[in-house]
């Protein structure tokens, strides 16, 4: 963490607790922590953000890959509508 080890991170708290006294120390560790989740939070949906928007780049520089995907999903629309029409086509309608 940070790249402090256990014996600086033990003396940094007793300091700490020489100049804020054990009134205000509990405050500050709540504090502390709040903070840290808030900066946490932020840098995961920053992150996110920027994995979302460099794949939309990615699909803008090579607009042959959106053509081939319509392109298999229309052809799968069309051969679906077609075997449905076959289907029906040879089956004998109900006497009245």
């Amino acid at each position: 963490m940070f790249g402090i080890g256990t014996g600086e991170l033990l003396l940094l708290l007793v300091l700490a607790l020489l100049v804020l006294g054990p009134e205000r120390m509990p405050k500050l560790a709540r504090d502390v922590g709040k903070t840290m989740a808030d900066l946490r939070k932020t840098s995961d949906e920053l992150r996110t953000e920027f994995l979302n928007a460099d794949q939309s780049l990615r699909d803008l520089k090579d607009p042959s890959r959106l053509l081939d995907v319509a392109s298999r999903a229309a052809t799968r629309s069309e051969t679906g509508k077609a075997a449905e029409m076959g289907a029906t086509a040879g089956t004998p309608e109900a006497p009245a």
